[in-house]
């Protein structure tokens, strides 16, 4: 099986807009991608929790005038673990599987839980240390992982009911003190393995990996390895390994390009990560799609970007 060399269509860049939509659809066809992964939250397709089937009709015209396969971001604030009503969240992640199903797709891509404290998203101060999202015989960090496992043998359940699977993919720190196994990919490979379900695997994102392992003194090549089993999908892009910090003045990405700071999403070959040395980790036992997750700012760069997939692909 000859691996698909796929590109995710920007959730920011289309905001809603479906003729957006179409004329990136037009772009990537164009430029010779097989598969796209379309971010549900990007086309107003989910509203309170709830899927807008008149909208999806709109967005299934749209795709079906392509011969392009699909996989499916969730929302990227979806969070299982929320404590400012939860059950939104959980009824968003259901309302993407049945997304996913309409659209013929078989991946969804989700980004797993965290909680920081408080009542709800950002209302409470992270006291913790940023190295300190691994106590294993903390009381509060067992009783967060026996819910979650609970709560994604729930959601493993539904996608199950639909043929879907859910690729859970790890994610760099996003705030100091914040409680999650998103985090280490190690720690992803053990939750997903509790769960213990074919409709329950890893979206192994090679940035945000990159990310961590410079900022939590992790090792890319054992967190690879640690989630070799329950690999199902992948996001490809590059960086230099260091997280934005607020000391850099801006978040903006003209502000952090130019410094090489924060989870950039440049084509593969522009940063530093180590894909000649990751790739033969993988790719023997991996037959998902090589998907890329590339700025649109970098899109003049497709042409580049796909040859270096084809090549790296080839030679692996």
């Amino acid at each position: 099986m000859v691996n698909q060399i796929g590109i995710n269509a920007d959730s920011g860049t289309i905001n809603g807009d479906l003729t957006v939509l179409e004329k990136m659809l037009h772009e990537f066809e164009q430029a010779g991608f097989p598969s796209i992964e379309i971010p549900v939250h990007g086309l107003d397709c989910i509203i309170n929790g709830k899927l807008e089937y008149h909208q999806v009709s709109l967005v299934k015209h749209i795709l079906g005038k392509y011969s392009f396969s699909y996989t499916v971001h969730a929302p990227d604030a979806l969070n299982l673990a929320a404590q400012y009503y939860p059950e939104t969240h959980l009824e968003a992640l259901q309302a993407t599987i049945d997304f996913a199903s309409e659209i013929n797709a078989k991946i969804v891509v989700y980004h797993g839980s965290w909680k920081i404290g408080g009542k709800g998203y950002g209302e409470s101060k992270p006291t913790a240390s940023p190295h300190c999202f691994n106590p294993i015989n903390s009381e509060i960090l067992i009783n967060y992982w026996e819910d979650e496992i609970e709560r994604l043998e729930k959601i493993a359940s539904y996608a199950k009911q639909r043929g879907i699977i859910i690729a859970v993919e790890n994610i760099f720190r996003q705030n100091a003190g914040e409680l999650t196994y998103r985090i280490d990919p190690r720690q992803l490979a053990t939750i997903v393995s509790a769960v213990d379900s074919p409709f329950l695997r890893i979206c192994f994102d090679f940035g945000h990996a990159f990310i961590s392992a410079h900022e939590e003194g992790l090792s890319i090549e054992h967190a690879l390895k640690a989630v070799l089993p329950y690999l199902a999908h992948v996001h490809i892009h590059d960086n230099f390994g260091r997280q934005f910090s607020e000391s850099s003045g801006s978040s903006r990405p003209i502000d952090m390009i130019f410094q090489g700071m924060g989870d950039l999403h440049l084509v593969p070959g522009m940063g530093s990560i180590p894909y000649q040395s990751l790739f033969p980790i993988f790719m023997p036992q991996y037959q998902g799609v090589l998907m890329m997750e590339i700025h649109p700012r970098f899109k003049d760069r497709y042409e580049m970007a796909i040859n270096w997939a084809e090549n790296i692909r080839d030679h692996t």
